[in-house]
């Protein structure tokens, strides 16, 4: 068979080994924000592919704007974190899922890392290949570290970290192709390599950690020097090394004449020591003990120390010192990352240190390795089995499921020394009621998780074949193999497009709901969400820049659930949310002419006050709540007109225009607030308000019909929304005598209206309990049609 050319069969190698991994990384997809910063940086790339800005919608219940200026358009905060590059690297994977039907955004955009993660391995692969080891050597060093190590599961992320690592190791490997080349190969390796840096750092500014590592790995070899002096240089600094990284650690608190050092370079060592035993010794949290097959690279820098790699060597001793020290210094109370799988600001350094690793593969690989090969999988076992912990639950269930002393904190120190605490430990104990939450599992999708294991299969016994045999009838094998890994990925992907319960998609009057606003909404539309209990749908199924959604914190004065009280009880709209929700609220009202609710909950249920959808009665005027297919007390559309602006509902105002209107025996219309200084166009809505009043105690609830008629034809052309009065918030059951209730109402003129002259017509009417007809309620009063039971108001407006 003739052999296939080395750079045609490591290309194959590489494009079956990125498969290979994103095959794995499939059959443990998850696609759930882990975290806050994780959801703020997807509302990132919504926002910055909708509406070209860093606005945070979606994400606003989660960290709310703190300063809401006059002269912004929208009460939103910026998205705070000042290297971007994943955002915008994101946007083509949310641009597929608006070019191809039935992709779910977060579905979609959670691959990001997942990509990227696998792509690291392959690269890998290329660059222990470029540094001298074997094509088998390479591959087990590469998969060892995608699967034995963190990248597996910061593959389930969206942090920031794996496309940093991958930019650092694209740099390492074009320094190494342009070693021993022709000077401009030399000088375009290194521009590319600097390029590399400058995109790890725009992706994250501690990249620049890296700097020292890359540099030593960049200088030339001097075959001149003295071997003995190269040996002394490089023990020296790594004796350096070891001493900057142990004494912190010896010495906490560090002396104050150190810390006083620290405090002038802005360095806070308040938790140096803390964070580098975290970092560096703990069992449960150090880069070794949840990444445990890297251990192996100590043992590989023996090798390389006993093949003189000194340069190599130094390399990664540098890296993770720099890495390890840099963190510490810098990152103060924040070392140990937040909600994450420790430690989370070190994995850039994983890869460098997988290169460690390769003198150990190659023994682990050799004919006498019989005393490697138990250690190496002893390690990939623990290794394997810490990663499946990382990636099968969400990571927010390790503190829920610790002590109450723990206070649900990740960096409680048990966590990190003690056995019982560790992660893989406390999660494995909640796979009983939880299950294992991978997207194919809790969709109930059998065929995700084993079109992905065949596919594995098969990709995986081309690899060995392709390792055993080359030759050039493999080389069309990843011509086949990696299209097709991505056709199951669509597919898949179709599959639990509308079978995912994390993001509702089974809830028809929610995708009734956003079909609606796809279609009838402007682009300067908001759609309200008090709360995030359909957050995650909407991040996940809307694909449309219209409406643009806000998502406020749960209001104080809304309950849970039946079995969990509001925060808030009162009749103060005021004390109804927290300051900044009210502001923004108002702050929309004041700037836009319509506003979208979608509600969690109904009338129908007693304990719910639903307070923003109470307030905007008080405060705009509702046009219409939507109707769907199937009714759902939980998932409920309504539309309000905030082109006219509303008084304050409680003030003393008496109305502007006086109304004689008497309605049955007791309730009376006492005024009215309408504008007809504008020229109405078709299409428009009519904004007023009524004021109503009884003087008797009334027993039946009223609802409020009202109506646009021609004044010449007095034909009806438009009804507005039928309701008890305040969007039925006032029932005349609870009418106290002689007090006055404002009601706002608000109607759509028909959108082929004919121009001319037009009135508002106000009746009241109700069930009948025992015949259960629909009975209307007498009108007297200056103007009244019909069988004398509806009110002409005397006000005209006109229509162009």
């Amino acid at each position: 068979m003739t052999p296939a050319s080395p750079k045609a069969y490591r290309l194959s190698v590489f494009f079956l080994l990125v498969s290979l991994m994103t095959c794995i990384y499939m059959l443990s997809y998850r696609a759930v924000m882990q975290s806050g910063d994780t959801l703020r940086a997807l509302d990132a790339v919504t926002s910055l592919s909708r509406y070209g800005d860093w606005l945070m919608d979606e994400s606003n219940w989660f960290k709310p704007s703190l300063r809401i200026r006059e002269k912004n358009a929208l009460p939103l905060s910026e998205y705070e974190v000042e290297e971007r590059l994943n955002i915008w690297l994101a946007l083509p994977l949310l641009k597929i899922t608006e070019a191809l039907p039935n992709l779910g955004v977060i579905h979609t955009v959670w691959l990001f890392n997942a990509l990227v993660t696998a792509l690291i391995v392959g690269m890998l692969y290329l660059l222990v290949i470029a540094l001298g080891f074997s094509d088998a050597v390479a591959v087990l060093a590469a998969v060892s570290a995608g699967i034995g190590s963190n990248l597996w599961a910061y593959s389930q992320t969206f942090f920031r970290e794996p496309l940093s690592a991958f930019f650092i190791v694209l740099a390492l490997l074009a320094l190494q192709l342009g070693r021993r080349r022709q000077l401009s190969q030399r000088i375009l390796s290194l521009a590319v390599a600097a390029a590399c840096l400058y995109l790890a750092y725009l992706t994250k500014y501690s990249a620049a950690l890296a700097l020292p590592a890359a540099i030593v790995f960049a200088l030339p070899e001097i075959r001149r020097l003295n071997r003995a002096f190269e040996r002394r240089l490089t023990l020296a600094i790594l004796a350096f090394l070891l001493a900057l990284v142990a004494a912190p650690m010896l010495l906490d608190p560090l002396p104050e004449a150190m810390r006083n050092a620290a405090a002038s370079l802005r360095l806070d060592s308040t938790y140096l020591g803390a964070a580098l035993r975290s970092y560096v010794l703990s069992p449960g949290a150090s880069i070794w003990g949840t990444s445990p097959i890297l251990l192996l690279s100590l043992a590989g820098a023996a090798l390389l120390w006993r093949q003189a790699q000194f340069r190599l060597l130094t390399t990664i001793s540098l890296m993770i010192a720099g890495y390890v020290l840099g963190h510490a210094l810098t990152t103060g109370p924040h070392w140990f990352g937040g909600l994450s799988w420790p430690p989370r600001f070190l994995l850039p350094a994983i890869p460098v240190l997988t290169l460690a690793m390769a003198p150990a593969a190659q023994r682990v690989l050799a004919v006498d390795g019989k005393r490697w090969r138990p250690l190496w999988g002893a390690l990939m076992l623990y290794g394997v089995w810490i990663q499946f912990n990382g990636v099968a639950l969400s990571w927010a269930h390790f503190g829920e499921s610790l002590p109450a002393e723990a206070q649900q904190l990740s960096e409680w120190a048990p966590t990190m020394w003690q056995p019982a605490y560790f992660r893989w430990t406390v999660l494995p104990q909640r796979w009983a009621d939880l299950g294992i939450d991978f997207l194919w599992t809790r969709a109930n999708l059998p065929l995700w998780g084993l079109s992905f294991a065949l596919l594995l299969c098969v990709i995986a016994a081309t690899l060995v074949a392709l390792l055993r045999r080359r030759g050039r009838r493999w080389k069309i094998a990843p011509l086949l193999l990696t299209p097709l890994c991505l056709v199951v990925l669509y597919l898949n992907l179709n599959s639990a497009y509308r079978k995912d319960p994390r993001t509702r998609s089974q809830q028809t009057a929610l995708h009734e709901a956003l079909a609606y606003l796809e279609d009838s909404s402007t682009p300067d539309d908001i759609l309200l969400l008090p709360g995030n209990d359909y957050g995650n749908f909407l991040l996940n199924y809307q694909t449309s820049a219209k409406p643009r959604v806000i998502v406020l914190p749960r209001p104080l004065a809304q309950a849970a659930s039946d079995r969990q009280p509001a925060e808030v009880h009162s009749s103060n709209p005021n004390d109804w949310f927290d300051v900044n929700s009210a502001r923004a609220i108002r702050h929309v009202a004041a700037r836009r002419d319509r506003i979208w609710l979608l509600a969690n909950t109904s009338p129908f249920m007693s304990w719910s006050f639903r307070p923003l959808e109470r307030y905007l009665a008080q405060h705009a005027y509702l046009l219409q709540e939507l109707d769907f297919s199937k009714p759902d007390d939980t998932a409920r559309l309504l539309e309000y007109s905030t082109v006219a602006p509303v008084f304050n509902p409680l003030s003393l105002y008496a109305g502007e225009r006086a109304a004689d209107l008497r309605f049955g025996e007791n309730i009376a219309l006492r005024s009215f607030v309408a504008s007809n200084d504008r020229a109405y166009a078709a299409g428009d809505s009519v904004e007023f308000s009524l004021l109503w009043q009884t003087d008797a105690k009334l027993d039946i609830s009223y609802t409020v019909a009202t109506f646009i008629a021609s004044a010449d034809s007095r034909q009806p052309i438009a009804q507005g929304w039928d309701s008890a009065p305040q969007a039925g918030f006032a029932p005349t059951t609870g009418w106290r005598p002689g007090a006055s209730v404002w009601d706002n109402r608000a109607i759509r003129l028909p959108f082929d209206a004919p121009p001319g002259d037009y009135r508002l017509w106000v009746l009241l009417y109700y069930r009948d309990n025992d015949s259960g007809e629909i009975k209307r309620l007498p009108v007297t009063g200056s103007v009244v049609v019909g069988d004398s039971d509806i009110g002409v108001l005397p006000f005209t407006l006109h229509l162009d």
